[in-house]
């Protein structure tokens, strides 16, 4: 049992879906600072999103695995199940069609409870999970990869599960979810950063493929650089709790990861930037939701 737990622990890549957790728990505490939290629906949505992102990364792997287009996937991964044999692709099928279940009847709980408004965010999420590799759409092989990490793990979650818990549009959910949101997709473009010759002869137009590595550094900094501007928009505005500002904090972490990402010609580098990424997507959101939570229980 424990060998099974580990096993899969590790093909669902378990660690990185914390990426979606957090953008959940962002949102519910804004959502509970304005008055509106139903927990219910709160951790339906937050299951459902979660068993989502799990699905598509189990898509993810097995096309990429059958396309052999690895690339750093075993330093990312370390010891990948897939890749080392111990579980097999028609295993990773059954996790997702597991996975997909779940979100489903998440979703069917949701419109039951909500109606029209987590419609189309279910159906934007889903044609994420199905064709973010997938054909025939394959998001990630036709340059549109890191733009679907932005927008799945930024607004889609955060003012996603903002309205379905208030019933409300708000700008203010919509400058903090940039943080997450390009913070995430930065993860993704350090890898696609280092597997710049394994995208071109795969075929996948990332976006260092399409602009060049350094160009795509230049990117990354300045979405980080608009990241941080937004929450300071929001504070300055009113639209955002000043203890928002605690993201601020990140800054060094931020410009260590640039910094790292930018020698993507030498493979040392590799680890301390994906590092440094994930840890800047989970370490910002957590403390984006802290100052909420702060502004909570301080009112």
């Amino acid at each position: 049992m424990k060998d099974w737990f580990v096993t899969w622990f590790k093909a669902a890549r378990a660690p990185f879906l914390v990426v979606s957790l957090l953008p959940c728990l962002l949102a519910g505490a804004m959502a509970y600072l304005q008055g509106r939290f139903d927990t219910w629906i709160f951790v339906a949505a937050t299951v459902g999103i979660v068993m989502a992102h799990s699905a598509a990364d189990f898509i993810d792997d097995y096309f990429d695995f059958k396309k052999g287009n690895l690339g750093n996937k075993v330093q990312q991964f370390h010891d990948s199940p897939l890749i080392d044999g111990k579980v097999t692709p028609n295993q990773v099928l059954a996790a997702t069609a597991i996975c997909l279940t779940v979100a489903f009847v998440a979703g069917l709980y949701i419109f039951i409870q909500v109606g029209t408004p987590a419609l189309a965010l279910v159906a934007i999420g889903a044609f994420i999970v199905f064709f973010y590799t997938s054909p025939p759409v394959k998001l990630n092989y036709r340059g549109l990869g890191e733009t679907a990490l932005f927008m799945a793990f930024g607004p889609m979650i955060v003012v996603g599960v903002y309205i379905v818990l208030t019933g409300e549009y708000s700008l203010g959910a919509l400058l903090v979810s940039l943080m997450p949101g390009v913070f995430t997709m930065n993860v993704g473009v350090v890898s696609n950063t280092y597997d710049y010759l394994d995208d071109i002869k795969s075929g996948k137009r990332t976006m260092s493929v399409r602009f060049g590595q350094a160009n795509t550094v230049r990117v990354m900094a300045v979405a980080s650089a608009l990241a941080y501007v937004a929450i300071l928009i929001g504070v300055f505005t009113g639209l955002v709790p000043a203890w928002a500002l605690l993201s601020l904090l990140t800054v060094p972490l931020s410009v260590d990861a640039i910094r790292h990402a930018s020698h993507y010609n030498d493979e040392s580098h590799y680890t301390p930037a994906m590092t440094r990424a994930i840890a800047l997507s989970s370490v910002a959101t957590l403390l984006l939701t802290a100052g909420h939570l702060i502004t909570i229980f301080t009112a």
